[in-house]
């Protein structure tokens, strides 16, 4: 589903890319009001809006692996764990039912000594 989801919203940002390719925008970096007070030039920058679309998104993809990575690492370092504490009990109910089977069969072989001692006498 998250493949899914992932694939068709980067197939709508290719579209929007090419649709848009030959609009600009306009991002003013320093308004006129500032720059009076800084006394320096306003300054504003002009992009293709394919351009500026592409933009948003790798930096949105950035900012979605940097918070969502220590969420992703520590779910998966709880789930190792679980995983060796889930082959550990299996470890360990197999050797105890390797034990419980051995006694079983001494027990077994304990009653037939026992039952061919009873009939020599």
């Amino acid at each position: 589903m998250q493949k899914a989801i992932s694939i068709i919203s980067t197939l709508i940002i290719l579209f929007l890319i090419i649709m848009n390719y030959q609009d600009t925008a306009g991002v003013t970096i320093l308004s006129s009001n500032i720059a009076k007070i800084l006394k320096v030039s306003p300054h504003a920058l002009t992009l293709n809006m394919a351009l500026y679309t592409l933009i948003i998104f790798i930096l949105g993809e950035i900012s979605a692996i940097f918070f969502f990575a220590p969420i992703y690492t520590s779910l998966k370092e709880k789930f190792n764990a679980y995983k060796r504490e889930l082959e550990k009990d299996s470890i360990s109910s197999t050797t105890a039912e390797a034990k419980i089977q051995v006694l079983e069969n001494k027990i077994t072989v304990l009653e037939k000594a026992l039952d061919d001692a009873l009939k020599n006498k």
